[in-house]
C-alpha cells in the first residue's frame, strides 16, 4: 500500500515563519549603515561592519533557499495525495494533530460485520450486521498520552455527530479485561471478523490498557455508510485512530413504513419519512400506497391525543410556487385518504407544503431527486 508522511508545516505556517525571521534579522542587524558613513568609519570597525552585512546577505540566501526547498515538498506532497495517493475519505472526521499513515481501499464490493453491542456472558458479540460494500480503512496517529486518550475518543465522537452520523453503539474503557464495547476482547473480536491486511500498523501496545470505540451510520440517497472507529495506544507518546468505511447501496425502494417505525422515528426525532406512498402527476395518492396509510392510520389511533402534520416534500424543478403546490396536494390527498378510508378525524391533522426547502439529499442524481419526493408525518405540540 502506497504510505504517505504529511509534511506537518501547512503554506501559512511558512509564511508566519519567514515573516518572524525577517523582523528577529532586522532587530539583530539595527538600522543599515549609509556609504556615506561607512566611508567616515575607522579602517578596522568598517571591515568589521561590511563583513557582518555579508555575512547576513548569506544567511539570508541559505534560508530563503531552504524556504524554497521547504514549499517544493509541501507542493509534492500535496501532489501525491492528489494523483493517487492516501486521502481523507473523510476530512470531517479528521481531527487536529491527526496524521494519516496507512490506508488499504477496497478494489470492489467487499463482505463486513459490525458489531452493534457488547460482549455477552457466553463471551461473543450477539448484534451484528452483515454488510456487502465498498469500503476502506485508515490509520491516523497522533502525539499523545494515556491521560489524554479519552478526550480524543470524545472529540472523535464529537466529530461524528457534527457530520451527521447516528451513534448506534461506542464505549471506552481503562480495563483490558472488561467486555462492553471499545475494550480490548471487544476490539478482538471486531478485528476477528474483519481481519486487517498483513502489512497493516500495529492497533494497540501489549501494556496500554485503554481503548475505545464507535459505531456509527448515515442514510445517504444511495444507501448507508457504516463506520466503524478505534481508538487504541500502539505506543506510550502514540495514540492511533483506525477508521473503518463501508458504503452500502440501496437496492430498491424502501420499504414500506411499519408501525414499529412510525414509534421509533417520532420518539427519537419527532418527525418520521412515509416510505412507500407514491403519487401520479397531479399529486393523487396511488392504490399501492394502501400499506402504509393502513400503519400510519393504527399509528393515529394508538395516538389519538396528539396532533400531526402532514409535510409535502417536492424536489427541486419548475417554479418554487408549483413546487409548493404539488408538495400541499401530496400531503391534503394523504389526510382525505386518512379520513375518508380509515376513519380518522380531521381535527388532529393538518396538511402543509415546502416543496423543496428541505431537501434530505442532494438533487444532483436521481437517487437524491427521489428521496426527496416525501410526505413526512410530524409531531404538533
Amino acid at each position: 500500500m502506497a504510505r504517505l508522511e504529511v509534511v506537518p508545516w501547512s503554506m501559512a505556517r511558512i509564511g508566519m515563519q519567514v515573516s518572524l525571521w525577517r523582523e528577529r534579522w532586522r532587530a539583530a542587524r539595527g538600522p543599515s549603515t549609509p556609504a556615506v558613513e561607512r566611508d567616515s568609519l575607522p579602517g578596522a570597525a568598517m571591515l568589521t561592519r561590511v563583513m557582518a552585512e555579508r555575512r547576513m546577505r548569506q544567511l539570508t540566501r541559505r534560508i530563503g533557499m531552504a524556504l524554497a526547498a521547504a514549499l517544493l515538498a509541501l507542493g509534492m506532497v500535496t501532489a501525491q495525495a492528489q494523483d493517487g495517493g492516501p486521502a481523507d475519505p473523510l476530512p470531517e472526521l479528521r481531527d487536529i494533530g491527526q496524521t494519516l499513515d496507512w490506508q488499504a481501499m477496497a478494489e470492489g464490493p467487499r463482505p463486513a460485520s459490525v458489531p452493534l453491542g457488547p460482549i455477552t456472558a457466553l463471551g461473543g458479540i450477539a448484534d451484528w450486521v452483515h454488510l456487502t460494500g465498498a469500503g476502506s480503512r485508515t490509520w491516523y496517529t497522533r502525539r499523545g498520552t494515556l491521560r489524554q486518550m479519552e478526550g480524543i475518543y470524545r472529540r472523535q465522537r464529537e466529530l461524528l455527530e457534527s457530520a451527521g452520523f447516528e451513534i448506534r453503539t461506542a464505549g471506552f474503557t481503562a480495563d483490558r479485561a472488561g467486555l462492553g464495547v471499545g475494550s480490548n476482547a471487544w476490539i478482538g473480536l471486531y478485528l476477528g471478523a474483519n481481519p486487517l491486511p498483513a502489512e497493516a500498523p500495529v492497533l494497540q501496545g501489549t501494556d496500554q490498557p485503554a481503548q475505545g470505540a464507535i459505531v456509527a451510520s448515515r442514510e445517504g440517497a444511495e444507501g448507508i455508510l457504516w463506520v466503524v472507529m478505534l481508538v487504541t495506544q500502539p505506543a506510550a507518546q502514540q495514540i492511533g485512530v483506525l477508521l473503518d468505511l463501508t458504503q452500502t447501496q440501496r437496492s430498491g425502494p424502501a420499504p414500506p413504513l411499519g408501525l414499529q417505525a412510525l414509534d421509533q422515528g417520532i420518539a427519537r426525532r419527532g418527525r418520521v419519512v412515509l416510505d412507500g406512498l407514491h403519487f401520479n402527476e397531479a399529486g393523487g395518492l396511488a392504490p399501492e400506497s394502501e400499506p402504509v396509510l393502513a400503519a400510519l392510520a393504527h399509528y393515529l389511533r394508538a395516538n389519538q391525543r396528539q396532533e400531526f402534520r402532514l409535510v409535502g416534500h417536492t424536489e427541486e424543478r419548475g417554479s418554487l410556487a408549483d413546487a409548493a403546490r404539488l408538495s400541499q396536494v401530496q400531503a391534503e390527498a394523504v389526510i382525505a385518504a386518512l379520513i375518508e378510508r380509515h376513519g380518522i378525524p380531521r381535527d388532529s391533522l393538518r396538511a402543509f407544503g415546502l416543496g423543496p426547502l428541505s431537501p434530505l439529499f442532494p438533487n444532483d442524481s436521481e437517487a437524491g431527486r427521489a428521496r426527496n419526493r416525501r410526505v413526512e408525518l410530524v409531531a404538533g405540540p
